[in-house]
């Protein structure tokens, strides 16, 4: 394990980052709507490649993200089974937006406590690129932006119709579970001049891991999934096309005390329609998004449901602006269902309406001004306004100097801010009433950064500054309220008669998360070896209490050494650090690391294979970690394109 000595000398000599070579500088980011080249788009963007994601030995969006400058693991309130989310600058996972093309899909981990449902919609062999947008990006996709955002983009089809399908095998180094197989199966292509398609498959599962202490008790649930996507272009004529996608999901969850934890099932369908003219281009998309929860357990059902209109025109005529103009209605649904009827039963929904500007403005050759406001009207809380501008300016051809302001936003969801919301656990001993006062959170951010793009080299360094205000916590009513079944039982035969602690959602103090994210890559480091690798520094405070917030690492690191070894073998190695951070009981924990090891190899241009471990050194957290990491892993897979 890294000591801080070891660490601090390790950082000022590689100045770090998870760029990927294949990464062009002609790239147009398609997730900050920019028609500039990477290096001359406003903000901190990362992309991830499918090299990237195929050098990793890894089954799920998350655990992709985790290696992401910026980007720490952390929970969702409290884990449970192994379960991580994402945090982006030290901001709550719920405040990062996950889109799949473009479009929102349902998170969970504001709605479900304890829940990562939102990471396994497609498979990872499916995907082309990730663009990780880091800082408000409310001034364009509205609530749920305040901390960024994250767009999966899936592979588009070529002229011709091609296909593969994905082995991959995997076995834990204990006999307490954890082993893994999945399949997938891609297609796509160009049908005829009018059609084109992409399909998507994958079938996984991964054995639950019992914990060593106790064999009866689950330290990582089983996950069995089920993904499908389908992509039809419908070409009209030579500036438009209608473009409709289909997904559906299901997914398991599994423990030593119930094969079906969780059944949760996902669907995703939207139709889109695409018209160039000569100085603009108009996009009109309709899409549903549900996800049905359903816990064993407790005998009921979260279903969340979104649905979105949107209407966006780029205007390109305008001699040095490129500005985007969009309008959005989009109503979320929440329902929580019993398997039987039930007091608990609960539904409810509420609408936005948005109008959003974007401006991209070349003031001249070396300066490039990105003004974006939006206006979002919510049926509960009233209005938002969440402005934006951001500046890149270029002293040379090599180096970009950015700076810039946002706002963003996290609405309160449906059950938070419904007084008619309660939710009482009588094992745990506690209760949640919803607020119908509550305020969204809100945060303004600022962030300086300077740029380096050599000829086989790239250096980043971005500080960042979140003030975040009437963060949505819970307060204590002060209140106690003992099982309601203890009146229709007889003296001595009440289950759980201690009273319990109600919450209520509530809006509280505010927060300040700052850092410093560094990136660096290097192709032909020596010889044939590229690095690429990344330093995250982090300070946050809970002004409330003056403390620092829970899980949250002050310095993470990750770095990345590609070699080519002879006959073509192809090899990777990866390493990561989280550093100390405090625990729900605020606790110090421990700093780790993981080792991780990789070799590849085509066969011919059709046959791909890769062996890999990851977790080399077989890290296990301590029991007082909220989440755990998989112990080390041996896998195999096979790729066959055709």
């Amino acid at each position: 394990m890294l000591n801080r000595n070891i660490l601090g000398a390790v950082i000022p000599a590689l100045l770090i980052t998870h760029l990927s070579a294949e990464v062009k500088l002609d790239e147009v980011v398609v997730t900050a709507k920019s028609n500039k080249q990477l290096m001359d788009t406003a903000g901190s963007t990362t992309i991830v490649t499918k090299e990237d994601i195929k050098q990793m030995g890894v089954t799920s969006l998350n655990e992709v993200l985790e290696e992401t400058v910026g980007i720490t693991q952390g929970i969702n309130s409290s884990s449970t089974f192994g379960r991580k989310v994402i945090s982006v600058r030290g901001l709550d996972s719920k405040n990062s937006l996950i889109l799949i093309d473009g479009r929102k899909i349902s998170g969970t981990d504001a709605q479900i406590g304890h829940s990562d449902f939102q990471y396994d919609w497609l498979p990872l062999s499916a995907i082309e690129k990730i663009e990780i947008v880091r800082g408000p990006m409310s001034s364009l996709y509205g609530a749920n932006a305040l901390g960024g955002v994250i767009n999966i983009i899936t592979k588009k089809p070529d002229e011709t119709i091609e296909s593969e399908i994905n082995f991959k095998t995997g076995k834990s180094s204990h006999s307490r579970g954890g082993n893994e197989n999945e399949t997938s199966l891609i297609s796509s292509g160009k049908v005829n001049d009018n059609f084109s398609y992409s399909f998507f498959g994958q079938w996984n599962n991964r054995q639950k891991t019992t914990l060593s202490e106790d064999n009866s008790a689950t330290e990582i649930e089983g996950k069995e999934v089920k993904n499908f996507m389908a992509n039809g272009w419908f070409t009209i004529n030579d500036s438009s096309n209608i473009v409709v996608s289909v997904l559906q999901s299901n997914e398991i969850r599994q423990t030593n005390d119930f094969s079906e934890y969780y059944d949760i099932d996902k669907k995703h369908l939207s139709i889109e329609y695409n018209k160039n003219f000569d100085d603009f281009s108009l996009n009109t998309n309709w899409y549903t998004t549900q996800s049905d929860n359903h816990t064993e357990q407790f005998s009921y059902s979260h279903i969340l449901k979104n649905t979105v209109f949107n209407t966006e025109a780029k205007i390109h005529g305008i001699t040095g602006n490129y500005i985007v103009l969009g309008a959005e209605a989009r109503k979320e649904t929440y329902e929580k269902k019993y398997d039987t009827p039930n007091t608990g039963d609960f539904k409810d929904s509420f609408s936005y309406y948005s109008l959003y500007l974007q401006d991209e403005i070349e003031i001249n050759t070396d300066f490039i001004l990105t003004l974006g406001l939006r206006y979002d009207k919510h049926d509960n809380f009233g209005s938002e306004v969440s402005p934006k501008a951001y500046m890149v300016y270029k002293p040379n051809e090599k180096i970009r100097v950015k700076a810039g302001y946002g706002h963003g936003f996290n609405s309160p969801t449906v059950t938070q801010n419904s007084n008619a919301y309660t939710f009482r656990n009588f094992y745990a001993g506690y209760g949640f009433n919803g607020n119908e006062n509550l305020k969204p959170e809100s945060s303004d951010s600022y962030e300086i950064g300077v740029e380096y793009y050599g000829e086989n080299n790239t250096l980043k360094a971005t500080a960042f500054y979140n003030d975040i205000k009437d963060l949505i916590d819970t307060a204590n009513t002060g209140t106690t309220m003992a099982n309601p079944l203890c009146g229709m039982m007889p003296p001595g035969f009440c289950p759980f008669p201690n009273p319990i602690e109600i919450m209520e959602y509530s809006n509280v103090d505010k927060a300040i998360t700052k850092g410093l994210e560094v990136e660096y890559l290097q192709k032909g480091l020596w010889k044939d070896i590229n690095l690429s690798a990344n330093y995250t520094y982090l300070s946050t405070e809970d002004k409330s209490n003056n403390q620092e917030l829970i899980l949250r690492p002050k310095h993470s690191f990750n770095t990345k050494l590609n070699y080519a070894l002879p006959y073509e073998i192809d090899s990777t190695v990866r390493f990561n650090y989280i550093g100390e951070q405090y625990d729900a009981n605020y606790e110090k924990l421990d700093a780790y690391s993981t080792v991780s090891f990789q070799l590849g190899k085509n066969f011919s241009k059709n046959i791909e294979t890769k062996i890999g471990i990851e977790n080399l050194t077989n890290r296990h957290l301590d029991e007082q970690y909220n989440y755990q990491i998989r112990g080390r892993f041996y896998y195999v897979s096979f790729n066959y394109t055709f």
